[in-house]
């Protein structure tokens, strides 16, 4: 996938040149990711080097890459959801939760003094905002904030375009209680993943009020800054954006002063890291970058396990892949074993395939029931859908031959590597592939979102909240993130199901269903889960590789000496 990136924890989403960020749910309330009887071998779930904030120097600047630009710094809108852009902001925002290390969420005190649930019937969430909390501009941020956000991204005004309405669709009011620092959400039903909605992406009530704002007001200017930095100067020219220390921050002054995120293609990435042009590299599953980091002497590598899954999505809005049979067909040929295996081995990471569309491997409730490669059941889906052929030949219908494609951002090692194992295999089979190759910067916006596709292979971004978060990539049928042209009736009253369960056994049993329910009408199919690979320079600390952890950034920075 594209990534999208470092989404608040209620969403998924694309990352980086090929990922997205979903809004995510563990199962049960907490969303503390806990390990299966059957769990892939153990990562780190953090792996960076960890220091006091007295070990940290003051001052310095740290340089990070990103693979383009955003095309929106608006996260919470559907074209800013890119791993990248969530990247980038992610030092400007935050909520009243934050996720330790292990996935649990937990109240943020330089956001919030508490928030709970006061009420179970129906159910009501009770925030009480820190009064100290403020936007750039100095403004304090309270409920009428989370009034008019509500509004905005809950998918009743058509006028908006939100990447998700996960939990904010479910609330009936926003109403303000003792003060404006009181903020009292009220659920039409329960919705057990709601700490999920408050994890940051909050926008000031005069960006959430106005759709012309919210859609299109923030594509080439930052939006207003509510965290330890914020964006300073966004250079289209020379492709860097510069983050400063936000004056207006009321918590620990950050150690960093500057953050630059430049624009670098993964393929130039690596050059860039070992030229000591940048000062991280996140590797993924790149053979290459692996092995480019390594020749630094003065960094090392950190891994730690992921949340990110890639994955085949396939259009069935229209031709061949309108047919289950034919994707079901497409799914049966691929050997998802072999493309996990040649892209984790060589960075030395655990070589598993992703079963689930909802769970990791390693989290409780994960089961690995995907179909496995048959090319004899593929022929069989191919005849039942009418076409006439035979393995290693071609395969017609009504004398016109099936042939595919899958397109491709430029400059992306590993998306072209996947998207070649992909064709090699289809074309091996009978089936003809081309990739199309497009340009990195508007895969998602010119191609992926506006399903202007056959296949793409990029990468989801999960997050401790899985259950939900994944709603809005299968149900319904126009949903923002719901690229497969295709649903399942079945699924709305599952979600509905899943997401007003509170007892943690009983939601994993209906996303198993959920999971049937997919596989049965496989708009998609996963392929393997990536661990997170970076490599650092050395004297980095509190930031790295990371499952799950808020990064502090007011503790980032580089060891005293």
């Amino acid at each position: 996938m594209k990534i999208r990136g470092a989404k608040p924890f209620g969403s998924l989403a694309l990352l980086g040149v090929a990922a997205l960020v979903i809004s995510g749910c563990a199962a049960g309330n907490t969303g503390a990711p806990t390990q299966s009887e059957s769990a892939a071998p153990e990562l780190p779930a953090t792996a960076w080097t960890r220091a006091d904030a007295a070990k940290v120097k003051d001052g310095g600047t740290l340089t990070l890459a990103v693979g383009s630009l955003p095309v929106q710094f608006n996260t919470s809108q559907v074209d800013g959801n890119e791993s990248d852009t969530n990247s980038i902001m992610a030092p400007t925002t935050g909520g009243p939760f934050k996720i330790k290390e292990d996935g649990t969420p937990v109240v943020d005190e330089n956001y919030a003094a508490s928030a709970e649930v006061t009420s179970d019937d129906p159910q009501v969430v009770e925030i009480k905002l820190n009064p100290e909390a403020k936007w750039e501009d100095g403004s304090p941020i309270t409920v009428k904030d989370y009034v008019a956000y509500w509004k905005a991204q809950n998918g009743t005004n058509k006028a908006y375009t939100p990447a998700s309405t996960a939990g904010w669709e479910d609330v009936s009011s926003v109403e303000q209680g003792t003060d404006e620092f009181d903020v009292k959400i009220t659920f039409s039903k329960v919705y057990a993943d709601w700490q999920a909605m408050f994890t940051g992406g909050l926008l000031p009530e005069s960006i959430s009020s106005d759709p012309a704002a919210y859609n299109d007001g923030y594509r080439t200017k930052a939006v207003p800054s509510s965290g330890p930095f914020k964006i300073s100067k966004i250079d289209t020219t020379g492709q860097v954006v510069t983050l400063e220390r936000n004056p207006q921050w009321w918590g620990e002054t950050p150690k960093l002063e500057t953050v630059l995120f430049r624009a670098v293609s993964q393929d130039q990435q690596g050059a860039s890291f070992a030229n000591s042009e940048l000062d991280a590299l996140y590797i993924s599953a790149n053979a290459d970058l692996y092995q480019t980091a390594k020749t630094r002497s003065d960094a090392k590598i950190e891994t730690s396990g992921g949340t990110t899954w890639t994955h085949v999505t396939m259009n069935a809005k229209k031709g061949p892949l309108a047919d289950v049979n034919v994707r079901k067909a497409v799914e049966a040929i691929v050997n998802r074993e072999q493309i996990a295996a040649s892209a984790n081995t060589p960075v030395d990471a655990p070589a598993i395939t992703q079963g689930d569309f909802i769970f990791m491997p390693g989290q409780n409730g994960y089961e690995d029931k995907a179909p496995k490669t048959d090319t004899k059941k593929a022929a069989e889906y191919l005849k039942e859908a009418g076409y006439e052929g035979s393995e290693g030949k071609s395969w017609t219908k009504d004398g016109t031959p099936l042939k595919l494609s899958v397109t491709v951002p430029a400059d992306t090692a590993t998306n072209i590597q996947r998207s070649e194992q992909v064709q090699a295999d289809l074309n091996a089979f009978g089936i003809p592939v081309t990739l199309d190759t497009v340009p990195a910067a508007t895969y998602f916006s010119d191609y992926v979102i506006p399903g202007n596709f056959e296949m793409v292979s990029f990468s989801w971004v999960g997050t401790p909240f899985p259950i939900s978060s994944s709603e809005a990539l299968y149900y319904p049928i126009d949903s923002e993130s719901n690229f497969t042209g295709t649903t399942d009736e079945k699924l709305g009253d599952l979600y509905d199901k899943s997401n007003s369960e509170l007892d943690p056994a009983k939601r994993i049993e209906i996303a198993k269903e959920i999971n049937d329910v997919i596989w049965n009408y496989m708009p998609m199919f996963p392929i393997a889960p990536l661990p997170n690979v970076y490599a650092v320079k050395d004297g980095l600390v509190n930031w790295g590789a990371t499952q799950f952890e808020t990064i502090d950034w007011t503790i980032v920075g580089w060891a005293a000496e």
